[in-house]
């Protein structure tokens, strides 16, 4: 009898274990489900322009600040991809009323990427440090710096701490401190506002794509917002 009582002891044993185990594995394939899913993954991604309003507003730019007719606007178009030769031609175009960065080409008006991101959280041109206005005008990008061990930095008013994400395109403009960065997921919620310290702030998937395309010493062009 105690040999058989010990078997069945084991055989329950066995039994919660192989339960146990089930659950553990339902739970991680549950958790891998919603990762992956494309509701998440449209989570982390929806910062970026679809390509009819990235079209519109680089024909938008064209028109406006540099006076393309309407005929010479049908030649606009997007790239599937940039190539290498191409890289050194793309401006990068920051609309702080639309919220807006774009990447585009000048000369071939090939337009490459749209990004919604967050600017200044005071509008304006900036005037002092710590004003929290983002600089309006023609700029370069000055470095491309790996911020991914930077840490946090504290946002002066509210007293929170943010990410910079994996980069820092540093910007010369003639202010300390002024660049194209990433965020943290606690702060995403800020993108396409009136946000940042005056840096141009966007989100870390975003800013990846961005990366690939900066370029020391492009011009970046930013402006208060698209004229009508």
């Amino acid at each position: 009898m105690k040999r058989n009582d010990m078997k069945e002891r084991l055989n329950l044993k066995i039994s919660t274990f192989r339960k146990n185990s089930e659950k553990l594995i339902l739970i991680f394939l549950i958790c891998l489900f919603v990762v992956l899913s494309p509701s998440h993954v449209q989570a982390q991604t929806h910062f970026k322009l679809d390509a009819e309003t990235l079209i519109l507003t680089a024909q938008r730019y064209f028109s406006i600040e540099l006076g393309l007719s309407p005929e010479e606007l049908q030649d606009v178009k997007l790239a599937t991809h940039v190539k290498s030769h191409e890289v050194a031609d793309i401006t990068w175009v920051c609309l702080k009323e639309e919220h807006l960065l774009l990447a585009l080409s000048e000369i071939d008006k090939i337009v490459h990427g749209g990004w919604v991101v967050a600017t200044g959280r005071n509008p304006g041109q900036k005037q002092r440090v710590g004003d929290m206005r983002t600089p309006e005008g023609i700029f370069q990008i000055e470095s491309i710096e790996d911020a991914r061990h930077w840490g946090f930095y504290e946002d002066s008013v509210t007293k929170e701490r943010i990410g910079y994400g994996p980069y820092f395109i540093r910007l010369k403009t003639g202010w300390k401190g002024i660049g194209i960065h990433g965020t943290d997921e606690d702060h995403l919620h800020e993108i396409g506002k009136n946000a940042s310290h005056g840096c141009i702030r966007m989100a870390n998937d975003n800013l990846l794509e961005v990366v690939k395309m900066a370029k020391i010493g492009q011009k970046i062009v930013i402006l208060p917002k698209l004229s009508q």
